[in-house]
């Protein structure tokens, strides 16, 4: 392995919030559609025949600052620096991210009978779960992917986690099935960025800066496919490698009273990693390892230096498959005139994680506001906000998951004051536009032109699907 590469499984890497726009689901925005497969996006005699982002990425920021976290670390060399853990932890806390960036989507819509609807999109995703424990370790920022992102990283030694970065590149189709049920899916193929995986269950360090020296214990295995020397270019984070598929399906459903019912099981998938990707453990058990490296050289890259000289062996370069972060999403919702509640429950369905958000939004003309209160299995309060422009063939919105820490992080900017030893300031804001163009899509009574209208005798395409168990004639 190459200089950076060990670096890179020792000091595994994480954004601080859970992003999920919880109040863009039930909205029939672009995003929505794409997100949750039956939803639809069109309305008839008002919206255009096509609807895209035109090139115009969803963005989701969910780190606003780094602090001064070499600096930090060339502190703790040389002040001394001891930490120990053997099994489990004492205080154990989780730190997860679950970044999505729509960089294009165009849907179009197909036929009027169904109100059929097919789309297009790519995606780039990031997912990271990290256990760490809350009285041993410590945050610390180091360099190494920084031209790629800028994300905290958690200490080098007591903690357990998994990062995984992904092109989605997809095609959605959706349709009501009768007048109450709607069905879609969503059929992705993916590409894998990059992937690390640490798990330990013994590490011990302790650091001499007096004798420039360290006494280390580490039992502990790991999974990677990241570029040599752990530097991101444009090449290696194109679309080509590391292949997978996923699966998206959803259905809605509206009763007579108007309560509003969707279910989503999304993106059950898998990404087979390719042959040069490295598997490994540690079982290392060193006194008095002298930090090597020049003279003239910060401590911290003498660090860095020892832990990549010591960690070279017991690895080899082969294959392995992982499963992208499947979930299920459940909603249920009522309008009553310009306010309409949501109540959204989603779980992931290979972690414990879940989480339930209470989406409130007041709607007036074209502009709505929302605020969402959120709580999850990792008994944290989340409390979002949201404003949209949305006409049926031009929709803008702007919101954040998490308005008070936030609000902190944007103090701390303005007051120039960076998180030495914890190395960011956590914050989260999203936004995104998308326009309609083509021809209006028009109800039949009122028609001069559709999509779709003289296809009298097509049939649904899930009832040809669902016809197989029907009992034939």
């Amino acid at each position: 392995m190459r200089a950076r590469l060990v670096t890179l499984i020792l000091i595994i890497s994480s954004f601080s919030a859970y992003s999920q726009q919880y109040a863009l689901f039930n909205t029939k925005t672009l995003f929505d559609s794409f997100e949750n497969p039956a939803q639809k996006s069109f309305v008839l005699d008002s919206s255009r025949q096509f609807a895209s982002n035109f090139l115009i990425p969803y963005l989701d920021i969910s780190s606003l600052s780094k602090g001064n976290s070499n600096l930090a670390i060339r502190n703790l060399i040389k002040q001394g620096y001891s930490q120990n853990r053997v099994g489990e932890f004492e205080n154990p806390q989780t730190l997860r991210e679950n970044v999505n960036i729509y960089l294009m989507n165009i849907r179009l819509f197909k036929y009027h009978k169904f109100h059929s609807e097919m789309g297009f999109s790519w995606q780039i995703k990031s997912e990271t779960t990290i256990d760490y424990d809350e009285n041993i370790s410590k945050g610390l920022f180091y360099d190494t992917f920084s031209k790629f992102v800028t994300i905290p990283k958690i200490n080098i030694f007591n903690n357990n986690g998994r990062l995984q970065s992904y092109h989605q590149i997809s095609f959605t189709y959706r349709e009501n099935y009768n007048k109450r049920w709607a069905l879609g899916t969503k059929i992705s193929l993916l590409s894998g960025i990059g992937y690390a995986e640490f798990n330990a269950n013994k590490s011990s360090v302790s650091i001499s800066g007096q004798n420039n020296s360290m006494d280390i214990a580490m039992a502990a295995t790991y999974r990677l496919n990241y570029p040599e020397e752990g530097v991101f270019n444009f090449k290696n984070t194109l679309p080509f490698r590391n292949f997978g598929a996923a699966i998206s399906l959803g259905t809605t459903y509206t009763t007579k009273s108007g309560i509003f019912l969707m279910a989503n099981l999304k993106d059950l998938g898998f990404i087979r990693w390719g042959k040069t990707s490295y598997t490994g453990y540690f079982d290392i058990d060193k006194t008095n390892v002298q930090l090597v490296g020049n003279a003239n050289e910060q401590q911290d890259a003498k660090l860095q230096r020892t832990l990549e000289s010591l960690a070279k062996e017991n690895t080899e370069r082969k294959r392995f498959i992982t499963p992208i972060n499947s979930r299920a999403d459940f909603l249920i919702s009522k309008t009553f005139g310009p306010y309409t509640p949501n109540l959204i429950i989603t779980k992931n369905i290979f972690d414990k994680f879940g989480e339930a958000a209470f989406v409130n939004t007041i709607k007036t003309g074209n502009i709505s506001f929302s605020a969402i209160p959120s709580y999850n299995t990792d008994k944290n309060f989340r409390l979002g906000i949201q404003g949209m422009y949305q006409t049926p063939n031009f929709e803008m919105f702007l919101g954040t998951n998490d308005l008070i820490q936030t609000y902190y992080a944007s103090k701390d900017i303005i007051n120039n004051n960076t998180a030495v030893e914890t190395g960011y300031n956590r914050g989260s804001v999203y936004l995104g536009m998308a326009f309609k163009i083509g021809y209006v899509v028009e109800h039949p009574m009122n028609m001069s032109w559709m999509p779709g209208i003289d296809d009298k005798d097509r049939k649904s395409f899930f009832s040809k699907i669902f016809g197989i168990f029907k009992k034939k004639k």
